[in-house]
């Protein structure tokens, strides 16, 4: 994740999201409690660690960070404690606590945290989604009436419900159980995108499934780009490769991800720089060319209105807080 100025956070059109039930039930309350208990205690005072689950991730900030701009991978995501605002495209989300989002493709987005304190830190829990795993899921349980066509889009939101919280403390247990967790952590991925799929979230998944994103060639046009985001750009080959009329791609593909295929492809540029720049030691020029920039100066500009920044001064700041790109 990368650093930009909080003067970038504004968006227009957005639509917030609630924060959830402010009173939520004592079950609920005390299973979110429980699983706050149990990320703290593993996390200690790092802010992002990857547990032994494959997938599995805890974040932590004691407080309100520099906006960020980052790529989620199809997820779920909850929110245990604080506070974050996420754009996702032009659409503004702020989650609390207990509220989770799902995304189904990978997806940019901008976020920072709103509430945070070394006293009360922001917590989040977040699983990578198996979507075969989810698909096969839905294939078991029993068909659903006939549903509404859901909105194309990259994301959902709910409140997590006391089983979903549950099942996040029960992964989440098995960390420091090896043997355990070769057994059961698939099991209770599994009961996680049953929650997922018999809770607000459902009849989205369902749909992102039934239609087909991969077969209408949205990921595979999203898929393409993250592999060759250093190649040329022209967007009647990617509709072409993905099977549609490239009017058809790019609707489509603004609705799914908030952003047009071109601006997609920069932002993967960027982000693949800066991460070369301030890991591989690389210089501006070389990280320009080595991303598929043919001008530097035009990389210079795109790059200092993405991160708030000139390369050079963006890379010397990130070194001097600790060399991290969050």
């Amino acid at each position: 994740m990368t650093g930009v100025s909080s003067s970038q956070l504004s968006v227009s059109n957005a639509r917030p999201v609630a924060l959830g039930d402010p009173t939520p039930p004592s079950e609920t309350s005390r299973a979110l409690n429980q699983l706050i208990e149990r990320v703290a205690s593993a996390i200690g005072f790092d802010e992002v660690h990857k547990t032994s689950i494959p997938g599995l991730t805890f974040y932590r900030m004691a407080d309100l960070g520099t906006p960020t701009y980052c790529i989620y991978e199809p997820c779920v995501a909850i929110i245990l404690q604080g506070a974050k605002e996420i754009i996702f495209g032009e659409e503004a989300c702020e989650f609390g606590p207990g509220v989770f989002f799902v995304t189904s493709v990978d997806i940019p987005t901008l976020a920072r945290v709103t509430a945070a304190s070394e006293h009360t830190p922001y917590l989040s829990v977040v699983l990578k989604l198996d979507l075969a795993m989810l698909n096969d899921v839905i294939q078991t349980l029993a068909p659903t009436k006939q549903e509404t066509t859901q909105e194309a889009r990259g994301f959902v939101s709910g409140a997590a419900s006391r089983e979903m919280l549950e099942a996040f403390e029960r992964l989440s247990a098995l960390i420091d159980r090896p043997l355990e967790a070769g057994l059961m952590s698939d099991l209770i991925k599994r009961e996680i995108c049953v929650r997922l799929l018999l809770g607000a979230a459902g009849p989205w998944l369902r749909s992102v499934t039934r239609d087909g994103y991969r077969d209408k060639g949205i990921v595979r046009a999203i898929e393409w780009l993250k592999h060759h985001y250093d190649k040329p750009l022209h967007v009647a080959d990617l509709a072409e490769r993905s099977g549609m009329a490239s009017s058809t791609l790019h609707h489509n593909f603004r609705k799914l991800t908030g952003t047009s295929p071109v601006q997609y492809q920069k932002q993967l540029r960027l982000q693949a720089a800066r991460s070369l720049m301030l890991t591989d030691r690389l210089d501006v020029n070389t990280a320009a060319l080595r991303v598929g920039y043919e001008s530097v100066a035009q990389f210079s500009r795109e790059y200092a209105r993405r991160f708030g920044a000139p390369p050079s001064r963006d890379i010397k700041q990130a070194r001097e807080n600790g060399g991290t790109l969050a």
